[in-house]
């Protein structure tokens, strides 16, 4: 017994990092965690060989995914028809897979804190931000969308994004162990770590509340269009046993939203899904159902070699303009890896579509405006939202539409995290995201972050708000992910400082 505790040891505090980190993440939400989460986690890694680090960090990640991932499983069983027993499977693969995320972050602090003596102050936040920089996740995510709840604290997005957001959460978390540890050694206190801590939460704070003032003052002093959102409460089953239920039923609401000065509706992702549309049709009033207003639909298009999931423009007369094609197809939901190569996978997952990627991301125009439309998980995705903003076209968007359909998840906390997830490009981009959904969660996000009205997940109806038309561009959508490359940096001036 006492050898079994002896090596389960190292794991105890990895593994407690890791609860404390999902508990503090969106879902539970129990953000203060945020600044405490990494710290058990360091401790065990101050006696790790490289190679110990690496492992401890994989089972923190994996612990961390176990907790806020639990909705892989309903993906799995309902909608790849896997039995349950193989969706545990797949569920502990994700989990391993994506936890493998800290194992690369500590196997590089640990080496970096080997090779420098660097306080955990710098060495934590540089080894996170270069992991969730270079490190592929099947569902992006990142640290410091833990804060999203606290407002003045993640303004600093619009700097660096949401990799910004992480470093800000390391550096807290790195300061208050360079204080245990000082203190459990009786050694001096690292005053110049407190002192960044320090420095970094009044700055980032005074910042925040100054931003979220100007921002604000901008939303009112701008041109506002009213927007509608229909969320019809009909998920991908639904979709598949009735086309017409998700129809009829956006069509209901479209009406109602016109009754309610919309000039602008959001459909979400394939709403319309009763037939597809051929390219280069112009006759969308089969969509509208008669109702004069301005729409942004989602549809499936077809030619005769390609099958598209994208949002048209449908303007008040029933005349189809703009499209947008998504390019980052979800994996077992849009294609099925290697599908091409063994076509017979298709037929082992019903529900699986083989969708042809769009190639172009220029935004949608309606009555004068521009809008970056995203579908589906591509709002978490900071390159591909920062790429559409920056499309040069006839100019930058003057507010964000996210075209959603999460039904395939169930009723965890996946709403909840795409949502936070998303919102967070609003702040970098400074514009509004207008995300319409089938099932939940749909909402209006001001540019500050901030969700100004939702449907929430799993009922039907409509949200309807005056939406400021806003321009200008931020650093962030200028510079791009830049902590992302000045982490790196340091690795390779580190590497380098070493062999002189």
């Amino acid at each position: 017994m006492s050898r079994l505790m002896r090596r389960a040891r190292p794991l105890l505090l990895p593994t407690l990092s890791g609860v404390l980190y999902f508990l503090s993440w969106i879902g539970f939400g129990i953000w203060p965690l945020a600044f405490v989460c990494m710290v058990p986690l360091l401790w065990s890694l101050e006696d790790a060989t490289p190679r110990q680090a690496f492992w401890r960090g994989w089972w923190m990640g994996f612990v961390t995914h176990l907790g806020g991932y639990s909705w892989i499983v309903h993906l799995l069983t309902v909608f790849a028809f896997a039995p349950w027993p193989l969706a545990a499977l797949g569920y502990l693969a994700v989990c391993a897979m994506q936890g493998l995320l800290f194992g690369v972050m500590s196997l590089g602090l640990r080496w970096l804190r080997l090779r420098t003596r660097w306080p955990a102050v710098a060495l934590l936040p540089v080894a996170l931000v270069a992991a969730e920089f270079v490190y592929p996740l099947l569902f992006q995510s990142y640290t410091g969308v833990a804060l999203m709840p606290v407002l003045p604290l993640v303004q600093i997005a619009d700097l660096g994004g949401a990799l910004l957001l992480s470093a800000f959460q390391a550096l807290v978390n790195g300061a208050l162990f360079d204080a245990l540890l000082a203190w459990r050694r009786a050694q001096r206190p690292p005053y110049w770590s407190m002192a960044a801590s320090l420095i970094a939460v009044a700055a980032t704070t005074a910042y925040g509340f100054d931003r979220l003032i100007q921002i604000d003052d901008r939303q009112r002093a701008a041109e506002h269009l009213t927007v509608g959102l229909a969320q019809p409460n009909v998920g991908e089953l639904e979709l598949h046993q009735n086309p017409y239920a998700s129809v009829r039923t956006l069509q209901d609401e479209t009406a109602e939203l016109h009754a309610r000065g919309a000039r602008l509706v959001i459909w979400p992702e394939v709403g319309f899904n009763t037939r597809p549309l051929r390219d280069g049709a112009t006759d969308g009033s089969a969509i509208l159902g008669g109702v004069p207003v301005g729409l942004i639909a989602g549809v499936e298009r077809t030619s005769a070699k390609d099958i598209w999931n994208s949002a048209v423009v449908v303007d008040a007369q029933g005349r189809i303009g703009d499209h947008y094609d998504k390019i980052q197809l979800l994996a077992f939901g849009e294609y099925i890896p290697f599908g091409d190569w063994f076509p017979r996978l298709y037929e082992w997952s019903p529900l699986a579509s083989h969708l042809s990627r769009g190639t172009t991301t220029r935004p949608l125009r309606f009555g004068g405006y521009r809008f970056a439309t995203i579908i589906c998980y591509e709002d978490i995705l900071p390159a591909m939202v920062r790429a559409t903003m920056r499309d040069a076209g006839e100019g930058r968007a003057h507010a964000l539409v996210n075209l959603t359909n999460d039904s395939w998840y169930g009723a965890g906390h996946e709403q909840e995290q795409h949502l936070m997830l998303a919102a967070v490009r609003s702040i970098e981009h400074r514009r509004w995201l207008l995300r319409a959904t089938s099932t939940g969660i749909s909402a209006f996000v001001d540019a500050t972050g901030r969700v100004v009205q939702r449907i929430e997940k799993n009922q039907r109806g409509v949200a309807v708000q005056p939406v400021p038309m806003l321009s200008g561009t931020t650093i962030y959508e200028e510079i791009g992910d830049w902590p992302g490359w000045a982490a790196l940096a340091v690795f390779a001036l580190a590497l380098l400082w070493k062999r002189r």
